[in-house]
């Protein structure tokens, strides 16, 4: 009886929250968005958000020029020294009718500034001049950030050139993306040029002063329409076979997002007339959604059963309940809790019996915490309560084990067998001593004289 009582506790702490969570709408289906690929994540947890081919391999445009400024920041000493702008460097992207910062053959300027042109400007010139200086040749710079783009774990990601211009066998992924990205922020002089909205270049040996306006209108107030003042950078880009693209941050009341929106297209969206740029409408929008609608919410306690299991070496329990180690914390749609997540145990860390003795607290096993069938987070399960052991069950478990064992049965099976050899022994040797003892017969007597 106590066994059929566990089972349907089982089975019953097993599906009610599965009725709950199928209730719940996924993250995704409360968007709509016109990019083919977008995927916005928490750079509080780590959490996934949002998610539209995020792993899709697409032109990455100028969002390439993140890792170009990557491996500059991170292998120069001296970004105040100056260098000069060679003529190769400006012919790499000649007739490509590509953003520049109109730097000349034979300017002197410093690589900090030439990290303002690539970022804020999106100059693909000194995208160029950069590889050239800081890899020697633009062609072992784009070895560089393959090799960096490997080393920080990226899975679909391949450069061809350090400044995002459509070219076979250059790609990346939105999760890739992110992933670079997040490197980058670790590097403050990033953060600071990639939210620069308008930056002089000083005068040269070739010019007079530039003012270079960031590509970036999410972090301009005077393009109301893309406007967003929660956001922060990073980088935008365009080609044809990229599409509109941008990667931005954004941070409200404690919550942290980064966004990359790809293959955007260009459409009149408003009606007046002027064809709109749907990359910066798209992560306008998503950031919006997450600060309106996602909230950090408990999502698991101590006080939830999430399964039981069968307990050996106890005289009086036949199961233990297992409850979350900790509380548990999640980004979810606002007006979600506990009742709205599914605890889903792992079979293959939580075994189906364990022996007693078990001290609450123990940890048993684990479980997934699902929402809208994705995995959240992950929970260690621990004994809700003790389960002391009974002694005579534990020598009878011994005992039972002992006749279980390999070696005893195969002693055993020797044992069987040198018994039934010696008994054979014995009887043969019992039967030919009683053949020497019996009286030998004279055959016909009889005819003896």
């Amino acid at each position: 009886m106590k066994r059929f009582i566990s089972c349907f506790l089982t089975l019953l702490f097993i599906l009610l929250p599965l009725c709950t969570v199928k209730s719940s709408a996924a993250f995704n289906s409360s968007l709509d968005t016109k990019a083919d690929i977008v995927l916005l994540v928490s750079l509080d947890n780590g959490a996934v958000i949002f998610d539209k081919n995020a792993d899709k391999r697409a032109a990455p445009a100028s969002l390439t020029k993140i890792t170009t400024a990557i491996l500059t920041i991170e292998n120069c000493q001296n970004l105040d020294e100056v260098i000069t702008i060679k003529q190769s460097s400006i012919n790499a992207i000649s007739g490509t009718n590509s953003s520049t910062a109109g730097l000349l053959p034979g300017e002197e300027i410093s690589i900090r500034n030439l990290l303002y042109c690539m970022m804020v400007k999106s100059a693909n010139e000194a995208a160029v001049v950069l590889a050239d200086y800081i890899g020697g040749s633009v062609a072992n710079f784009v070895k560089m950030m393959n090799d960096f783009a490997m080393d920080i774990g990226c899975q679909d990601t391949h450069f061809a050139n350090p400044h995002g211009l459509d070219a076979e066998g250059h790609y990346t992924t939105a999760n890739d993306l992110a992933l670079i990205t997040k490197h980058a922020l670790t590097l403050p002089l990033f953060s600071e040029i990639v939210n620069t909205v308008n930056f002089k270049l000083p005068a040269s040996n070739k010019s007079g002063e530039r003012n270079l306006l960031s590509t970036n209108w999410m972090i301009n107030p005077n393009f109301k329409t893309y406007y967003l003042k929660y956001a922060e950078g990073i980088k935008t880009g365009t080609t044809k076979n990229a599409g509109h693209c941008i990667i931005s941050k954004a941070c409200k009341d404690g919550y942290n997002y980064l966004a990359v929106v790809m293959g955007a297209p260009e459409e009149d969206v408003n009606g007046d007339g002027n064809p709109d740029n749907c990359a910066f409408l798209e992560c306008k929008k998503i950031f919006q959604w997450a600060f309106n609608n996602i909230r950090l919410t408990k999502v698991a306690s101590p006080t939830q059963i999430a399964t039981v299991v069968d307990v050996n070496l106890s005289w009086n329990v036949d199961h233990v309940r297992l409850v979350p180690e900790t509380e548990v914390t999640a980004l979810v749609p606002v007006g979600n809790d506990e009742s709205s997540v599914l605890l889903e145990v792992i079979p293959e860390e939580t075994p189906q019996s364990v022996n007693a003795p078990i001290k609450k607290g123990d940890v048993l096993g684990k479980a997934r915490i699902l929402y809208a069938e994705d995995e959240i987070a992950t929970v260690n399960l621990v004994a809700a309560e003790d389960v002391h052991m009974s002694f005579i069950l534990y020598i009878l478990n011994g005992v039972k084990n002992l006749f279980k064992s390999t070696i005893f049965q195969i002693v055993f099976i020797l044992v069987v067998l040198v018994l039934a050899v010696y008994i054979g022994l014995i009887i043969r040797h019992n039967r030919m001593k009683k053949r020497r003892r019996a009286p030998k017969t004279v055959k016909n007597f009889r005819n003896i004289k």
